[in-house]
């Protein structure tokens, strides 16, 4: 006859097991988990800002809950300013990190680029310089009140 040793699961591991089995229930209750960058906000229109990582931030038309379409304003959108009828956006360029072989993209700090979309007709013009922004806000006559604000501080 064959003695079966009484407790539960974790009291037969060995105590170096119990460690090990600890830390990988632990490490994979968090690998579900999104990460601290990963946000939306609505803004008019049927528009979502939405982060999926620290530089992939877009602004997109949305789907459904939780499920947008193809960027309208490509990555990554570091200021956003909005009214009824447009919403403005500015651009930073990403691009290759030389110090990492990795596929890792960095914002090029000194290369900006503007949008606007036309809330009611879905009409997205850009990237647009600086320059070409302001003439473009005066053509379309949009609010010298809209404020490009830090896309960190309206999350």
């Amino acid at each position: 006859m064959v003695k079966k040793k009484k407790g539960g699961f974790l009291v037969r591991l060995t105590s170096g097991l119990k460690y090990i089995f600890i830390f990988l229930c632990f490490y994979c209750s968090l690998a579900g988990c999104s990460g601290l960058s990963d946000y939306e906000v609505d803004l008019p229109g049927s528009y979502s800002i939405v982060s999926t990582s620290e530089h992939q931030v877009t602004i997109s038309p949305k789907i459904s809950e939780g499920s947008w379409d193809s960027a309208a304003v490509p990555v990554k959108v570091v200021e956003v300013g909005w009214d009824k009828n447009f919403i403005l956006a500015k651009q930073v360029v990403l691009l290759d990190d030389p110090e990492n072989t990795n596929n890792t993209e960095i914002p090029a700090t000194e290369n900006y680029h503007y949008w606007i979309i036309d809330i009611k007709t879905g009409v997205v013009t850009g990237p647009l310089d600086e320059q070409n922004f302001v003439d473009k806000k005066s053509e379309l006559s949009i609010s010298k009140d809209i404020k490009l604000k830090n896309v960190e501080d309206i999350r």
